[in-house]
């Protein structure tokens, strides 16, 4: 796995903002250049895409939170409290 390099960070932040034409994967809102975050996956270091720096920081807190729940797993937790939400209890 090669690293990008600290002085690379910028340049292919903004490489990445414009294939997403600044819009934030999580919000769907536009990324002003002063708000944008090169998100990465702590676990593995792999860049993922540009967020908003508040939905960045959004995103390592509930990663956190659910990692400290029974599951083994927080990712499968978090999608399964997708799943448990969007289920129709109208019928209870």
């Amino acid at each position: 796995m090669t690293r990008l390099a600290a002085k690379d960070i910028a340049e292919y932040r903004e490489i990445q903002l414009k294939k997403q034409r600044s819009i934030c994967p999580l919000c769907k809102t536009k990324i002003l250049p002063e708000e944008a975050a090169l998100d990465h996956d702590h676990a593995t270091g792999h860049v993922r895409m540009v967020l908003h720096r508040s939905c960045n920081s959004s995103e390592g807190r509930i990663i956190r939170w659910a990692a400290r729940n029974r599951s083994d797993d927080p990712k499968e937790f978090l999608r399964n409290l997708l799943r448990y939400w969007v289920k129709d209890y109208s019928s209870n």
